[in-house]
């Protein structure tokens, strides 16, 4: 591969013709062999291809599969997940991780039934104006189920190039990440494009990992030029980590008439529709048990006593590694009327799974099913 510097962080990159062919015969040989059997592989329906990719993002294989099964169980068709029920939908996703994504798939789908009769578009250009697809979905959309010449670069793939041509910097910065993009539409062929993607991508996750890759198994083992030259392990190269942020929070599991307090959250991005136990966040407090009850009489007017602590969660949210202290409590007095509405519910325990619960939450009701038990 030739790389000419223009002015900045421009490239121009430019494959022999035979070396691009030898590259690809190789990774095809071996993805015929060695591929994984994966649900999202046996189909080439864009719904179903769609909706693995988005699963996908940032999450791994192992993780998606049973959830894209029970995904395509609950909502079959495009038309099934325009028509969906948000809070169902939640509760379908719970503990994916990522919940924008399950609202951009109903966004879209809805999209898709406005402005495309209901069939999902075939041009990357359709694709990509959907919400929540970008460069790599649209790409891997479009070279999957319509077998069209778009690359689709994933984090493995971004690796597994870095690795075979050398490349220096940070791949999430922008002039090392406009070539690695040149360098996977350089490689991909005219035929089978869907193939040669799943084929790159499944080249970094198993064999091309980023700590001591299995370059004997490798079938561009003797095209790699980090290997040449003993580096692979060095590449690519990352910025400086940022240091994780600590966090505590604190939540009661209030107890009135056998039914216990949820709320459901209405602001922020992150987990917004979801449910939970009532508290937040409480860093630097002196009586935290304290701080809690306060809180709670705040925000819903229950005076409320504060009993063992339940449990004790760690959990993280991007950036955020947040310990979670679960207590368990009780109204201070009876009480005639309590209260009940579309944010705020008191419900038995075996109603719970009719809400949907993030990751964190879900863990308390585990814990909160296994001391009834």
């Amino acid at each position: 591969m030739k790389v000419k510097k223009k002015k900045g962080l421009e490239f121009c990159v430019q494959l022999d013709p035979a070396r691009k062919q030898k590259l690809q015969k190789k990774l095809f040989d071996w993805y015929v062999i060695h591929q994984r059997e994966l649900p999202w592989r046996k189909v080439k329906d864009p719904y179903s291809v769609w909706i693995s990719e988005v699963m996908l993002q940032q999450t791994q294989v192992q993780t998606v599969i049973p959830y894209y099964l029970r995904f395509l169980k609950s909502f079959p068709t495009i038309g099934h997940l325009a028509k969906a029920n948000l809070q169902h939908l939640l509760r379908v996703w719970a503990g994916l991780g990522y919940y924008s994504r399950a609202r951009n798939l109903r966004q879209a789908a809805r999209k898709i039934i406005q402005d495309h009769n209901g069939r999902f578009p075939e041009s990357y250009e359709g694709v990509l104006a959907l919400p929540g697809i970008g460069r790599y979905t649209a790409g891997a959309i479009s070279s999957i189920a319509f077998n069209q010449r778009y690359p689709a670069l994933d984090g493995n793939a971004a690796r597994v190039l870095t690795r075979l041509f050398k490349l220096r910097g940070d791949p999430k910065s922008a002039g090392l990440h406009a070539l690695l993009w040149k360098c996977a539409q350089e490689l991909i062929p005219q035929s089978n494009p869907g193939d040669f993607n799943q084929a790159l991508m499944e080249l970094g996750a198993t064999l091309c990992s980023p700590r001591r890759p299995a370059c004997l198994r490798c079938p561009w083992q003797a095209e790699c030029l980090a290997r040449k030259e003993g580096i692979q392990e060095l590449l690519p190269e990352k910025r400086t980590s940022l240091v994780a942020e600590k966090s505590q929070w604190a939540v009661a599991v209030i107890f009135h008439n056998q039914r216990v307090l949820i709320v459901r959250r209405t602001e922020g991005k992150l987990l917004r529709d979801f449910w939970e136990f009532p508290g937040g966040e409480f860093n630097e407090v002196g009586n935290l048990k304290s701080a809690l009850a306060k809180k709670i009489w705040r925000d819903f007017g229950l005076r409320v006593r504060l009993r063992n602590r339940l449990t004790t969660i760690k959990h993280a949210i991007t950036k955020r590694r947040i310990t979670l202290l679960v207590y368990q409590a009780e109204l201070k007095t009876s009480m005639l009327k309590v209260p009940h509405t579309q944010t705020v519910r008191w419900v038995r325990l075996d109603e719970l799974k009719k809400y949907p619960f993030a990751s964190a939450s879900s863990q308390v009701v585990k814990a909160l099913k296994s001391m009834i038990c």
